[in-house]
């Protein structure tokens, strides 16, 4: 492992959780929900829900409530629950290793958008082999609904650098999206672009060797 490197961040979704986006959808379709979902994770509506879901700015039934009237179905906030948390997949069991194995040689943290349903579901469900939790296997976590910030935005690379004291320059960046790359680089990462199809071990081994 690198001796150049203290701390590794990454991101949840896309690098270490498969999200199942058209099993979600399906299933608000099967609730009755009449918008298509091109239409609908385009519209400036959805856009600026999911946001303020994001940055912890509304509570979980005013998403619900809110997704309910852009999808126009009447299921009650139970049923909207279990169907939204149908995009949370799984974690393949040698990404457990992987991480466990960066952890071994450096400080490892989260760094994910994400939101209260889906990471109580995640708290609930996933990283719970051997009795542990998602708590377990990092240094700490990092998720926008706590920290009311998101990434690409400036502010969330600042805040966790500023919690964490890291030095960026000695701090490696995993992300699956292009856009959250270059905020990292900005901030001074060593920032690394992962593709959800690749064997993460054979890319955390040419980053890390």
């Amino acid at each position: 492992m690198r001796t150049d490197i203290d701390a590794v961040f990454t991101d949840f979704g896309g690098v270490l959780l498969h999200l199942d986006f058209e099993r979600c959808f399906d299933t608000f379709h099967r609730l009755g929900a009449e918008t298509p979902k091109e239409i609908l994770f385009k519209s400036p509506e959805f856009v600026r829900l999911m946001r303020n879901l994001e940055t912890g700015q509304i509570d979980d039934d005013d998403f619900f409530n809110g997704l309910r009237d852009l999808l126009h179905i009447r299921a009650d906030n139970t049923q909207m629950r279990s169907a939204w948390n149908t995009i949370i997949g799984t974690v393949p069991e040698y990404k457990l290793k992987v991480i466990r194995e960066i952890r071994r040689h450096h400080r490892l943290y989260m760094v994910s958008n994400t939101n209260a349903p889906h990471f109580d579901y995640t708290r609930q469900t996933l990283f719970r082999g051997e009795g542990l939790t998602v708590d377990d296997y990092f240094d700490k976590l990092y998720l926008s609904h706590e920290i009311h910030a998101v990434k690409p935005e400036e502010e969330f690379y600042l805040k966790i650098l500023n919690d964490s004291g890291e030095n960026p320059s000695r701090s490696i960046f995993l992300d699956d999206l292009p856009a959250n790359i270059q905020g990292a680089e900005k901030a001074g990462f060593k920032a690394y672009l992962i593709d959800p199809e690749e064997d993460l071990r054979k890319k955390i081994t040419e980053i890390l060797a």
